[in-house]
C-alpha cells in the first residue's frame, strides 16, 4: 500500500512542517513524479501496488463505512461541541474523492462550506486545520521500506530522497 504525494504534502508550509514531522518543505511535484516512478518500478516486478486514496474513495462510497469512517475521526474531542455535527454533516455530504483527499490531507478552517462555531471553531484563523492530515500519510524519516524478501533504502540527499530498489 503507498499513499501518493498530494494536498497532505501541499500544506506543508515552513510554519508547520515541523508539527507534521517533516524537517522542511518539500518539492511536490518531484515527489509525485518519484512516486509514480517508485510504483511503476513495483508494478514491473510484480508487486500489486494499492494507493491509499484509492481505497479510502472505495470505502467512503459505502454510506454505513462513510458513517463510521466521520464518527471516528469528527469527534467532540477533536474539534468541539460547537462544530462536530455540522462539520460531520457536511463531510457526509462530499463527493468520496473529495472526502477522501481531505481526511488524508487535512481540511482548512478556510475550506468549510459553513460557519464553524463553538469555541474550536471561532479560535481558528481561516488557515488552520479543522483536522490536521493524517501523519503516517506524511512520515519521512523512515528510510526503509520491506517488501516480501526485498527491501528500498531511500537516501537522503537535500530536500528530496533519493530511492533505489533491490
Amino acid at each position: 500500500m503507498v499513499c501518493r504525494p498530494g494536498l497532505a504534502h501541499m500544506r506543508l508550509t515552513p510554519g508547520n512542517c515541523q508539527e507534521l514531522l517533516f524537517d522542511d518543505v518539500i518539492w511536490v511535484r518531484e515527489a509525485q513524479k518519484h512516486h509514480y516512478d517508485f510504483c511503476l518500478r513495483m508494478e514491473e516486478r510484480g508487486v500489486n501496488v494499492l494507493e491509499m486514496h484509492n481505497l479510502l474513495k472505495e470505502t467512503l462510497e459505502d454510506p454505513e463505512a462513510r458513517k463510521w469512517v466521520l464518527e471516528r475521526r469528527i469527534t467532540h474531542n477533536r474539534v468541539g461541541y460547537g462544530m462536530a455535527e455540522d462539520l460531520r454533516a457536511w463531510l457526509y455530504e462530499q463527493h468520496e474523492k473529495f472526502l477522501a483527499d481531505h481526511l488524508i490531507g487535512g481540511i482548512a478552517r478556510g475550506e468549510l462550506g459553513f460557519k464553524p462555531t463553538g469555541v474550536f471553531g471561532s479560535y481558528l484563523d481561516v488557515n488552520d486545520f479543522v483536522i490536521p492530515p493524517l501523519p503516517n500519510t506524511l512520515f519521512t524519516r523512515d528510510t526503509t521500506c520491506w517488501i516480501y524478501n526485498g527491501v528500498t533504502l531511500n537516501q537522503c540527499s537535500g530536500r528530496l530522497g533519493r530511492m533505489k530498489l533491490f
